[in-house]
C-alpha cells in the first residue's frame, strides 16, 4: 500500500494531535464509566428500552408524535396508511410514478443549472451551492392532528426533503422571493399580533372577534397561478427586486422546485403535480405569496365597501383574526370569502363568551378594552424534557425559559402573569425539575425583559466579530462531555489564539430512534456512504466511499469490471485461436476445437477462470498490456489480473455522512481498521489524531 500521509506536521501541530488523542481517550474512558454508573442508578432504563424495542417491532401499530404539542400517539398502522393513501389518490394533486426519478431529475436539473452558469447568470459559488449531488428521494409521512374534534383523527402530510435533488434549489429561490411574501394583512409572529391588538384596542371594546381558517391551504395552493404572481411582482413591478436570472430560466427553476417534487410513501413514488407540501423550502413562501395576492385583490371589497361590517383583518399562514361589527353575519362573510377563488375555502369560528384564541394568545374583550394570556389547546399535555433525562443542562434550561418569556410577553396583567408562572412551576414539578432551578430561570427572564441590555449587546457583537468561530458536536453522556469540551476549547486556543471553538452537545439515543415515521431507503438509494465490496472467488475486499448515490458508484464499478472481463474474454479467444493455428501448421490435431466462451461463463466458471489465469501468466503473453483495457478502479484491476468475479449483490454499507470531509475521515478509519487487500492506499485523508485507526483502542458502544 502507498501511504498518503505525506504532509509533514510542525512540532506544534504534532503536539496538538497527541494532546487531542489523549483527551479523546480520557473522554471515552470517563464516558463508559459514566454510562455504567447511570445504568446502576436508573435500573429501569434498560427495561424501558426493551419495552420500546418490542413495541417498535409490532407491525400493527405506528407510534409517533402529535402534529402540535408534546406527547405520544399510537395509531393503527392500517388506518395510517389508508388515510395517507386516500389523500394521495387525489389525481388532481398527486401522480403515482412507476420508478424513482431521483437520478434522472438530478441530471436534468444539473444540466439546466450548468447552462445558466455558462451564460453567466449564476456565479460559480451559487452553482456549487444549488447543484444537486448525491440526492435521495423526499419521503412523506403524516402527523396526527389530535387537537381536532373528528372521531377519525386527520393527518397532516409532511414531506421530509433534506438531501432531495431540489432542496437547495428551493432554498436559493426562497431567498429571491422573500421580499414579496408579506402583505399589509399578514403577521410574522405573536409579537406582531399583540402590537395589532394594542393599535386596535378601541375597536375591541364594542365589536366582536371572528376567526376564518383556510382549509388545507398548502395542498390547495394553485402552483401555476402562484408562479405567475411571483414573476409578475419580481420582473414587472419593482426594478429593484428583479433577479439577475432571466425570467425564462427563473420559471424553469421554480418548475423543478415545485411541480417536479416527488416523494416516497409506503414503497411507492409520487409526484405532487399541484399544491405544495409542508416541509419543502418553497411551501410556506408560496402560501404567503398567494395569500398576499388574494388579500390585496379581494379584501378591499370586504373592508372598504360602504355597507361592510368587517373592520380589521390579520392573518398568520392559514389562520385569521377578524374584528367585525356586532351585527355582522359571519356566515354571510364566509360565503363571500369562499366565492373569491375556487381553490381557497374558509371555515368560521366565532368568539365564545367574548373570548377568542389566535396563535398562542387568548384574547378576552371587556368594556375597558381587552386582556391577553397564554392559550393552550385542550389536548395540551404537561410533558417536557424530563429532569433526569440524559441530556445537556442547556436543553433543560430551554425547556423552561421560552415558556417564561412567552408568559411575560403575552400576559397583559400581573395577575395573569402570576397565574401563568404558577402553571409553569406546576408543569416543571410534574417533570421532576427542582424548584430552585425553575425560580432562577424565572428571575433571569424577568430581569432580561425589564432591564435594557441593548448597549451591552452591541458592544458584545463588536467584540465577537473579531473572532473566528469553529463548531464541534459532541455526544452528551454527562459531566465527562463538559470536561472534554472544555479541554478541546483550551487546546484549540493554545494552538490558535484567534480561534474560538463552540461546542454543541447532542443528546444520545433519543426515544424517536425506535419509531421512524419515514420509509427506509434501500442501500442503493443512499448517498454519502462508505461501502465494502467483496470478491466472489478469493474473498478479498475493497473499501470505498461516494458522496453520490450508492447505485451510481456501484454501476461505475460494474462497468469497469465488465470491460475488464471483456478484455479477458478477447485475450482468451485470441490466444485459443492462435494456438489452434500453430497446431494446424505443425500438423498437430488434438480433438475438437472449443467454442468461444461467453462473458457469463467467464464470470461463473472456476475452471475457465483457472485456465485464463494460466494464459495470463504465460512467460510470453501474446497481447501486450498497452493494447488492452486499463481499469479505472482497484476492483477492475483485480478482475483483470485474476479473472475473478465480484459480488455486487451483497455490498455492505459501513458508514454514512453527508459532509465530504467527514466521509473521507470515516472511509480512512474503515480502511485502517479493516485493512482491505484490494485498496491501493491505506488512507484517503491524513489521520493525525488516530493514524493507526480506531482499532488501537478498545471501543465500547454507549447505549
Amino acid at each position: 500500500m502507498i501511504n498518503k500521509d505525506v504532509r509533514i506536521l510542525e512540532p506544534k501541530q504534532l503536539s496538538l494531535a497527541a494532546n487531542l488523542k489523549n483527551a479523546t481517550e480520557k473522554f471515552f474512558n470517563h464516558a463508559n464509566i459514566s454510562v455504567a454508573t447511570r445504568r446502576k442508578k436508573y435500573l429501569n432504563e434498560k427495561n424501558e428500552e426493551n419495552i420500546l424495542l418490542n413495541l417498535s417491532k409490532d407491525p400493527s401499530i405506528l407510534i409517533t408524535k402529535p402534529d402540535k404539542g408534546r406527547g405520544t400517539v399510537i395509531l393503527d398502522r392500517n388506518y395510517y396508511i389508508k388515510t395517507m393513501e386516500s389523500m394521495l389518490n387525489n389525481k388532481s394533486k398527486f401522480t403515482l410514478l412507476k420508478e424513482d426519478p431521483t437520478i434522472s431529475r438530478e441530471n436534468s436539473s444539473t444540466n439546466l443549472l450548468l447552462q445558466i452558469k455558462n451564460e453567466q447568470y449564476l456565479t460559480q459559488k451559487e452553482y456549487q451551492y444549488i447543484r444537486p449531488v448525491g440526492s435521495i428521494s423526499a419521503r412523506l409521512y403524516g402527523l396526527p392532528k389530535v387537537h381536532k374534534t373528528q372521531i377519525n383523527v386527520p393527518l397532516r402530510p409532511i414531506v421530509s426533503c433534506v438531501q432531495s435533488y431540489n432542496y437547495r434549489l428551493g432554498k436559493y429561490l426562497a431567498n429571491i422571493i422573500k421580499p414579496i411574501r408579506h402583505s399589509n394583512y399578514s403577521l410574522k409572529n405573536n409579537m406582531n399580533f399583540l402590537q395589532f391588538l394594542r393599535n386596535n384596542s378601541d375597536l375591541l371594546k364594542n365589536n366582536k372577534m371572528i376567526s376564518f381558517d383556510i382549509e388545507s391551504l398548502f395542498t390547495n395552493i394553485p402552483v401555476n397561478e402562484t408562479i405567475d404572481i411571483i414573476c409578475d411582482k419580481l420582473y414587472c413591478r419593482d426594478p429593484k427586486l428583479r433577479p439577475f436570472i432571466p425570467e425564462y430560466y427563473f420559471r424553469q427553476l421554480i418548475e423543478f422546485a415545485t411541480r417536479r417534487t416527488h416523494f416516497l410513501f409506503n414503497n411507492k413514488y409520487y409526484d405532487q403535480s399541484d399544491g405544495v407540501s409542508m416541509g419543502t423550502p418553497l411551501a410556506a413562501i408560496f402560501a404567503e405569496v398567494f395569500m398576499a395576492h388574494f388579500e390585496e385583490t379581494y379584501l378591499p371589497i370586504l373592508l372598504y365597501q360602504i355597507d361592510s361590517k368587517l373592520l380589521a383583518w390579520r392573518r398568520y399562514v392559514d389562520d385569521t383574526f377578524v374584528i367585525a361589527q356586532m351585527d355582522a353575519n359571519y356566515d354571510e362573510i364566509k360565503q363571500v370569502l369562499n366565492s373569491f377563488h375556487p381553490c381557497i375555502k374558509f371555515t368560521v369560528q366565532p368568539e365564545i363568551d367574548d373570548t377568542m384564541a389566535f396563535l398562542d394568545v387568548l384574547v378576552k374583550r371587556h368594556d375597558k378594552g381587552y386582556d391577553t394570556t397564554v392559550y393552550r389547546k385542550n389536548t395540551a399535555t404537561k410533558l417536557m424534557l424530563k429532569w433526569h433525562s440524559l441530556a445537556p443542562k442547556a436543553y433543560k434550561t430551554t425547556s423552561i425559559s421560552p415558556l417564561v418569556t412567552r408568559a411575560i410577553r403575552i400576559c397583559s396583567t400581573y395577575k395573569l402573569l402570576h397565574n401563568e408562572l404558577e402553571y409553569i412551576r406546576m408543569m416543571a414539578n410534574y417533570n421532576d425539575y427542582p424548584l430552585r432551578f425553575v425560580e432562577n430561570i424565572i428571575c433571569k427572564q424577568l430581569n432580561k425583559y425589564y432591564e435594557s441590555t441593548a448597549a451591552a449587546n452591541k458592544i458584545q457583537q463588536r467584540v465577537d466579530q473579531k473572532k473566528k468561530y469553529s463548531y464541534i458536536e459532541l455526544p452528551y453522556v454527562g459531566r465527562a462531555s463538559y470536561e472534554f469540551g472544555k479541554k478541546l476549547k483550551k487546546l484549540i486556543k493554545i494552538n490558535d489564539s484567534t480561534s474560538d471553538l463552540r461546542v454543541i452537545y447532542r443528546a444520545t439515543n433519543p426515544t424517536k430512534r425506535f419509531f421512524p415515521t419515514k420509509d427506509p431507503l434501500d442501500d442503493n438509494q443512499k448517498a454519502g456512504v462508505v461501502y465494502q465490496i467483496t470478491c466472489n472467488d478469493c474473498k478479498k475486499t475493497y473499501i470505498g466511499k461516494t458522496i453520490r448515490q450508492t447505485a451510481r458508484r456501484l454501476n461505475e464499478h460494474e462497468k469497469d469490471t465488465d470491460k475488464a472481463q471483456m478484455y479477458i474474454q478477447r485475450l482468451f479467444s485470441y490466444t485459443h485461436r492462435t494456438s489452434e493455428q500453430n497446431r494446424k501448421k505443425k500438423g498437430i490435431h488434438e480433438g475438437c476445437i472449443q467454442k468461444n466462451i461467453s462473458t457469463e461463463n467467464l464470470r461463473r466458471s472456476k475452471r475457465i477462470a483457472e485456465k485464463q489465469n494460466q494464459i495470463l501468466h504465460q512467460q510470453q503473453p501474446i497481447l501486450h498490456e498497452e493494447s488492452g483495457y486499463t481499469p479505472k478502479s482497484a476492483v477492475g484491476k483485480h478482475v483483470k489480473q485474476t479473472a475473478h468475479s465480484i459480488d455486487f449483490k451483497n455490498v455492505q454499507i459501513l458508514d454514512q455522512d453527508s459532509l465530504p470531509t467527514r466521509l473521507l475521515i470515516k472511509e480512512s478509519l474503515q480502511i485502517r481498521d479493516k485493512k482491505p487487500i484490494l485498496n491501493a492506499t491505506d488512507t484517503s485523508i491524513p489521520l493525525y489524531v488516530y493514524p493507526e485507526g480506531t482499532n488501537e483502542r478498545s471501543t465500547t458502544t454507549t447505549k
